[in-house]
């Protein structure tokens, strides 16, 4: 045992870790304390082949949903990495609104058992922009810095300057579904069109709620002429999400 390990256990009990949500002490190098993770939720079939959208437990397997079958969205697949509650909803909260990026890596961490595969085809990944008010007001894009989480590999292939907000919109925190999409109507627009044409795009975001952004986002692309759309969150609220028995939902916005 030489010097390192030494140095490290004088730092541990100096400075003990913590956990990234609710602060009690952890061991090592770990991120979240046992009865954080416990309450981290990943996502998983039954759930439709759409949009993701999550199936009550014994409706079957994996299969398209009543609302993606009515109005098809304008993306081919969207898949979240978990639920968004505690401890991950604390995590996001803590990045989006208080600027917080030490907890990136608790959240990279936890995507680690995801299977990205689905996304590997995608020629361009996407962060969902903000509007340059906002983003002076935050001094961060949660999308931007999750997409570099997610595909620490393909760093050449993020672009956020294709993506633009174009208006500064009203949060959509306090909004319902329509009041949503139209709140978002025209919102976004693409800069760089010979950059996308024909080409397939991985949009990412922060958490997927009604869809509204991430609809109004791929609608853009395609209207450029991009190719397939794929979308991938870190969380997914799923309370407008589950969808019961026989295909019908319980309030998908």
């Amino acid at each position: 045992m030489g010097f390192r390990y030494w140095l490290h256990v004088v730092l541990d009990l100096l400075f003990p870790s913590t956990c990234a949500a609710c602060r009690m002490p952890v061991s090592g190098s770990l991120c979240l304390c046992a009865g954080c993770m416990a309450d981290v939720r990943y996502l998983h079939s039954p759930l439709c082949v759409r949009c993701g959208a999550l199936f009550a437990a014994g409706n079957g397997g994996d299969h398209i949903c009543g609302a993606c079958l009515r109005r098809p969205p304008p993306f081919v697949l969207a898949r979240a990495v978990v639920l968004y509650a505690p401890p991950v909803s604390t995590l996001l909260q803590r990045l989006k609104y208080g600027g917080d990026r030490t907890v990136l890596s608790t959240l990279t961490h936890l995507a680690v058992p995801f299977d990205l595969t689905p996304f590997a085809s995608c020629d361009l990944i996407i962060p969902v922009p903000l509007h340059r008010k906002r983003l002076r007001e935050r001094g961060l894009n949660q999308s931007l810095l999750l997409a570099h989480g997610f595909f620490s590999q393909d760093a050449q292939v993020i672009r956020p300057d294709i993506l633009v907000r174009t208006r500064d919109t009203a949060p959509q925190t306090r909004l319902g579904g329509k009041e949503r999409r139209k709140n978002l109507r025209s919102a976004f627009a693409v800069t760089r069109r010979a950059d996308i044409c024909g080409r397939s795009v991985c949009l990412v975001d922060d958490v997927l709620t009604t869809g509204a952004t991430v609809i109004e986002c791929a609608g853009a692309l395609m209207r450029a002429g991009a190719g397939e759309i794929k979308v991938l969150t870190m969380a997914r609220a799923v309370e407008s999400m589950i969808v019961g028995p026989a295909g019908k939902e319980t309030g998908r916005g």
